[in-house]
Protein backbone atom coordinates (compact mmCIF):
# COMPACT_ATOMS: atom_id res chain seq x y z
CA UNK A 1 0.00 0.00 0.00
CA UNK A 2 1.47 3.34 -0.98
CA UNK A 3 1.71 6.41 1.26
CA UNK A 4 -1.26 8.20 -0.29
CA UNK A 5 -3.67 5.32 0.24
CA UNK A 6 -2.38 4.65 3.75
CA UNK A 7 -2.75 8.26 4.88
CA UNK A 8 -6.16 8.52 3.24
CA UNK A 9 -7.24 5.41 5.14
CA UNK A 10 -5.91 6.93 8.38
CA UNK A 11 -7.88 10.11 7.71
CA UNK A 12 -11.08 8.23 6.95
CA UNK A 13 -10.77 5.99 10.03
CA UNK A 14 -10.18 9.01 12.29
CA UNK A 15 -12.92 11.08 10.68
CA UNK A 16 -15.62 8.41 10.60
CA UNK A 17 -14.47 7.16 14.00
CA UNK A 18 -15.32 10.57 15.43
CA UNK A 19 -18.52 10.74 13.43
CA UNK A 20 -19.75 7.44 14.87
CA UNK A 21 -18.11 7.50 18.31
CA UNK A 22 -19.43 10.85 19.53
CA UNK A 23 -23.15 10.13 19.05
CA UNK A 24 -22.73 6.52 20.14
CA UNK A 25 -21.15 7.61 23.40
CA UNK A 26 -23.73 10.28 24.15
CA UNK A 27 -26.71 8.17 23.09
CA UNK A 28 -25.76 4.66 24.24
CA UNK A 29 -22.83 4.52 26.66
CA UNK A 30 -23.45 7.52 28.91
CA UNK A 31 -26.74 9.11 27.83
CA UNK A 32 -27.06 12.81 28.43
CA UNK A 33 -30.13 14.46 29.87
CA UNK A 34 -32.70 14.86 27.07
CA UNK A 35 -32.60 18.65 27.26
CA UNK A 36 -28.82 18.68 26.55
CA UNK A 37 -28.74 15.93 23.93
CA UNK A 38 -29.57 17.88 20.77
CA UNK A 39 -27.33 20.85 21.57
CA UNK A 40 -24.39 18.65 22.53
CA UNK A 41 -24.68 16.53 19.41
CA UNK A 42 -25.14 19.59 17.20
CA UNK A 43 -22.05 21.28 18.60
CA UNK A 44 -19.90 18.16 18.59
CA UNK A 45 -21.01 16.39 15.39
CA UNK A 46 -22.18 19.37 13.34
CA UNK A 47 -18.73 20.72 12.39
CA UNK A 48 -17.76 17.27 11.08
CA UNK A 49 -20.36 17.65 8.33
CA UNK A 50 -18.54 20.55 6.63
CA UNK A 51 -15.58 18.56 5.18
CA UNK A 52 -17.57 15.38 4.45
CA UNK A 53 -17.87 15.74 0.67
CA UNK A 54 -14.28 16.87 0.16
CA UNK A 55 -12.85 14.13 2.34
CA UNK A 56 -14.90 11.47 0.56
CA UNK A 57 -13.65 12.75 -2.81
CA UNK A 58 -10.03 12.99 -1.60
CA UNK A 59 -9.63 16.71 -2.20
CA UNK A 60 -6.30 18.05 -0.96
CA UNK A 61 -7.65 21.48 -0.05
CA UNK A 62 -10.38 19.98 2.13
CA UNK A 63 -7.88 17.75 3.90
CA UNK A 64 -5.65 20.77 4.50
CA UNK A 65 -8.28 22.86 6.27
CA UNK A 66 -9.82 19.83 8.00
CA UNK A 67 -6.60 19.60 10.03
CA UNK A 68 -7.78 22.67 11.93
CA UNK A 69 -11.04 20.92 12.66
CA UNK A 70 -9.12 17.91 13.94
CA UNK A 71 -7.24 20.18 16.35
CA UNK A 72 -10.56 21.45 17.70
CA UNK A 73 -11.62 17.86 18.39
CA UNK A 74 -8.27 17.10 20.00
CA UNK A 75 -8.72 20.01 22.39
CA UNK A 76 -12.24 18.81 23.16
CA UNK A 77 -10.91 15.29 23.80
CA UNK A 78 -8.22 16.55 26.18
CA UNK A 79 -10.86 18.58 27.98
CA UNK A 80 -13.02 15.48 28.45
CA UNK A 81 -9.99 13.41 29.49
CA UNK A 82 -9.28 15.87 32.29
CA UNK A 83 -12.40 14.79 34.18
CA UNK A 84 -12.31 11.37 35.80
CA UNK A 85 -15.91 10.56 34.90
CA UNK A 86 -15.29 11.11 31.16
CA UNK A 87 -11.64 10.05 30.93
CA UNK A 88 -12.26 7.03 28.68
CA UNK A 89 -14.39 9.10 26.32
CA UNK A 90 -11.74 11.83 26.23
CA UNK A 91 -8.85 9.48 25.52
CA UNK A 92 -10.65 7.71 22.65
CA UNK A 93 -11.87 11.08 21.37
CA UNK A 94 -8.29 12.41 21.41
CA UNK A 95 -6.83 9.35 19.71
CA UNK A 96 -9.38 9.51 16.89
CA UNK A 97 -8.74 13.22 16.41
CA UNK A 98 -4.97 12.63 16.33
CA UNK A 99 -5.51 9.94 13.69
CA UNK A 100 -7.69 12.35 11.72
CA UNK A 101 -5.09 15.13 12.01
CA UNK A 102 -2.04 13.06 11.10
CA UNK A 103 -3.83 11.33 8.24
CA UNK A 104 -5.03 14.66 6.83
CA UNK A 105 -1.63 16.27 7.19
CA UNK A 106 0.29 13.46 5.52
CA UNK A 107 -2.35 12.95 2.82
CA UNK A 108 -2.11 16.64 1.97
CA UNK A 109 1.65 16.38 1.75
CA UNK A 110 1.89 13.18 -0.30
CA UNK A 111 -1.04 13.91 -2.63
CA UNK A 112 0.18 17.48 -3.16
CA UNK A 113 3.64 16.20 -4.08
CA UNK A 114 2.12 13.66 -6.48
CA UNK A 115 -0.04 16.33 -8.13
CA UNK A 116 2.96 18.67 -8.48
CA UNK A 117 5.05 15.89 -10.01
CA UNK A 118 2.26 15.07 -12.47
CA UNK A 119 1.92 18.74 -13.42
CA UNK A 120 5.68 19.05 -13.92
CA UNK A 121 5.68 15.93 -16.08
CA UNK A 122 2.86 17.32 -18.23
CA UNK A 123 4.76 20.58 -18.62
CA UNK A 124 7.93 18.72 -19.65
CA UNK A 125 6.11 16.68 -22.28
CA UNK A 126 4.45 19.78 -23.75
CA UNK A 127 7.81 21.55 -24.25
Amino acid sequence: MNNIKLTRLCTLVGYFGLLVFIPAWHLLVVPLKPEYMSVTLLVQVGPLMFPLKGILHGRVYTHAWAMYLALFYFILGVWYAGDESTRTFGVIFSLLSIMFFIGSMLYTRFQGMAENAAAAERTDTEN
